[in-house]
């Protein structure tokens, strides 16, 4: 085997940095120690090269049988033959590297092995970084080693004070327990979700990090938002590093960032004068609803209950602001909205679709009975409304209403198919409700102050 005579002068650089360095022949399975520094008298010798990594486990920094098996011969060979040109493997307290290359004399694959020892200043310089690390950037953060499914874990005690490195050997049962005992109850399966190794290291695979945020319960300080993020800390993607973040206060801040948004968007959806929903805001909610609907219509066969949209007018509105003036006008708007929120649903939305016309969509219903009473209701309370000290004009109301999904399962269609029925129940007479499409009689003037009795037609 060739020791090469120039690579003397490099041994002698070097001998203060690797505890021992050899020169492997792959082929043949022999080593060739260079430097030995616990066993000078092993310098110059030969020796099977598996059998001298295993023999020498404990003094290499306690190298365990699941390291040394990435860099027995066949595996180094394997490596090779990949299109690597050298291989290494860190440690919390060692380091291997090999360098690959061909001799040229008889063609066998060899290899330089650099093995480094990190217990003395090394380990000191790590202590500090992870000491500063933790104080300043994060709660706590773990050396993972995926083979083994172990770890080390650095953090600090309550007082500040560094703790030192935990080792655990299984960190696939920890992260259950961690899920179990800390992680606040609606977040516990998606971290163990994201917590798992394959996962983890798919998304590593694919994204180079891989991030996410829980909820923590804290016997202290109760609510906090953590951010977890592993990231390979090593070029060979055998080492994983996780770092525990407490974001609390930026969640805290985003989460009362999101609330003024919601307010805003409420008062951007609401109208001013009646405090329904406006027209923008009523089709927005109704859109999200019923495109929630469509997907649970297409994934079981019968939907257990119904939804109705109500299209609503106001009769002889017009001659209520001719003959009162609009600030009576708007009095009657209040009046009717806040007659439609006591006759429906909390959950059912209210909206004013513009000018003196009303939109309704509830929910749910068991059967068309319930709409039918929901309309009378309408219909008598409008009747009876109280409006202006005096007034003479009767108001009353027409009503179109469109089923879901018999009619449409879309916000466009119900609304037209509503306002249809809306127009029939205006040329009829007025004060009726209509729910099914009826032939239109000759068009009336829709202004003239006809009061018919409430009528609702097509429900029974």
């Amino acid at each position: 085997m060739l020791a090469g005579a120039d690579h003397e002068t490099l041994l002698k650089a070097l001998d203060h940095v690797y505890v021992c360095v050899g020169l492997i022949d792959i082929e043949e399975q022999r080593i060739k120690i260079l430097h030995q520094a616990a066993h000078p008298e092993e310098v110059g010798a030969e020796f099977d090269y598996d059998v001298y990594l295993d023999s020498h486990a404990e003094e290499f920094g306690h190298i365990s049988k699941a390291y040394l098996e990435h860099f027995y011969a066949t595996e180094l060979k394997n490596i090779f033959i990949g299109g690597r040109d050298h291989w290494e493997l860190a440690m919390p307290d060692s380091s291997i590297k090999i360098s690959f290359y061909t001799d040229p004399d008889n063609k066998h694959v060899m290899g330089y092995l650099y093995i480094a020892l990190t217990s003395d200043s090394s380990d000191d310089i790590l202590r500090q970084i992870a000491n500063a690390f933790v104080f300043n950037s994060c709660d706590y953060f773990i050396y993972l080693d995926p083979f083994k499914d172990t770890y080390f874990m650095f953090s600090s005690s309550d007082s500040g004070t560094p703790l030192p490195p935990s080792y655990c050997n299984s960190y696939s049962t920890e992260i259950v327990k961690y899920a179990d005992n800390y992680v606040v109850e609606e977040d516990r399966d998606m971290v163990i979700r994201n917590m798992r190794l394959p996962h983890v290291i798919a998304t590593l695979n694919r994204k180079g990090n891989h991030i996410f945020y829980c909820g923590i319960k804290d016997p202290k300080l109760g609510y906090t938002r953590k951010r977890l993020e592993y990231r390979y800390c090593d070029e060979n993607r055998t080492m994983i590093l996780l770092t525990r973040t407490d974001v609390t206060d930026l969640w805290e801040q985003e989460q009362q960032r999101l609330a003024e948004l919601q307010r805003a968007l409420e008062l951007a959806y609401t109208d001013s004068l009646t405090c329904l929903l406006n027209h923008k805001g009523f089709i927005a909610k109704s859109e999200e609803y019923l495109d929630n609907l469509k997907l649970i219509n297409q994934s079981q066969n019968q939907n257990p209950s119904g939804t109705a949209l109500l299209f609503i007018d106001l009769d002889n509105f017009k001659l209520v602001n001719d003959t009162y003036g609009h600030p009576v006008g708007d009095i009657l708007l209040k009046k009717v909205a806040s007659l439609l929120k006591s006759v429906t649903d909390t959950n059912d939305l209210v909206g004013r679709y513009g000018g003196d016309e009303f939109v309704i969509l509830v929910k749910h219903y068991s059967d068309k009975t319930e709409i039918t009473t929901l309309c009378e209701q309408i219909l008598k309370n409008i009747n009876d409304l109280k409006y202006h000290h005096g007034a003479t004009i009767k108001v009353s109301c027409s009503v179109g209403i469109a089923f879901a999904p018999e009619d449409a399962l879309d916000y466009s269609g119900l609304v037209q198919i509503a306002d249809n029925r809306l127009y029939v129940a205006k040329h009829l007479g007025k004060n009726k409700a209509i729910s099914c499409d009826i032939k239109q009689p000759e068009s009336s003037n829709e202004d003239e102050a006809v009061i018919t009795e409430p009528v609702v037609s097509c429900l029974h």
